[in-house]
C-alpha cells in the first residue's frame, strides 16, 4: 500500500480492490472504487488532510447488445386524382444523434445496438408533383402505430408498443422532435428494449 514511484507532477501506485482501505460505492451505470494517498503516514496519524489526495477507478456496467433489424426505407407511392396520376413516397432513416446530422450508413443496417441506446428517428414525406403543388395544397404525414417485435411480421406477438394509432407515444421513453419538425417530416427517438432477452428486435412503423 505504498507509492512505488513519484516525481514532482505524478505517482504511481497499485490499490488492490479488497485491502489498503479502498470502498466500493454503486453508482447507476457503474461500480466506483475510491482510495486516497497521503504524502506522510505521521500526518495522517495527526489529522493533516491537507497531504491527501483522493483517487478513484470506475468500472462501468456492461449493456447486453443486441441487433435492431430497421432499415433505410425508400418508398414511392403512386395515386390517382383529378389532375392524373400523382407520385409522392416517403423516406425513413434511423439516425446516431439528436441533431439529425450523422445518419446511419446502408452498410451499417441492420444496425448494432446497445440495451436502452437511444435511437433516433426521421421520416420524410416526398412530394414529386408539379400538379399538387400548383393548387396550393400539400399533403402532411401521420405517424401511426410503431412497435418493436421479435418478428419480421408485425401483427406476430410478441410485441412492445413504442406508438400508439393515434400517433401518440405508448412508451415512456419516446420523445418527439416538435422544434424541427414541419408538416412533411416526422421525428422521434426511443431507448432500445429487448423482448424476451432475444439478441434481435424488429422496429415497425
Amino acid at each position: 500500500c505504498r507509492v512505488s514511484h513519484y516525481n514532482d507532477t505524478h505517482i504511481t501506485i497499485t490499490a488492490p480492490l479488497n485491502n489498503c482501505e479502498t470502498t466500493l460505492s454503486n453508482a447507476s451505470a457503474a461500480l466506483v472504487y475510491t482510495n486516497h494517498v497521503y504524502a506522510d503516514y505521521t500526518n495522517r496519524r495527526a489529522g493533516a488532510l491537507n497531504n491527501r489526495l483522493d483517487f478513484s477507478c470506475e468500472y462501468p456496467y456492461v449493456q447486453p447488445s443486441l441487433t435492431l433489424k430497421a432499415y433505410w426505407i425508400e418508398e414511392a407511392l403512386g395515386h390517382f386524382t383529378s389532375v392524373g396520376k400523382e407520385l409522392t413516397g416517403f423516406d425513413m432513416r434511423l439516425f446516431h444523434d439528436q441533431r439529425y446530422l450523422k445518419p446511419y450508413k446502408e452498410n451499417e443496417y441492420p444496425i448494432a445496438v446497445l440495451v436502452k441506446e437511444r435511437v433516433f428517428v426521421k421520416i420524410d414525406l416526398k412530394e414529386a408533383v408539379a400538379e399538387l403543388k400548383a393548387t396550393g395544397n400539400k399533403l402532411c404525414s401521420r405517424l401511426g402505430k410503431c412497435t418493436l417485435n421479435l418478428f419480421p411480421d408485425k401483427v406476430v406477438p410478441p410485441m412492445h408498443l413504442l406508438i400508439n394509432d393515434y400517433g401518440r407515444a405508448a412508451d415512456s421513453t419516446v420523445k418527439f422532435n416538435t422544434t424541427t419538425t414541419t408538416a412533411d417530416e416526422i421525428k422521434f427517438s426511443f431507448e432500445v428494449k429487448n423482448l424476451k432477452d432475444n439478441r434481435a428486435v424488429y422496429l415497425h412503423c
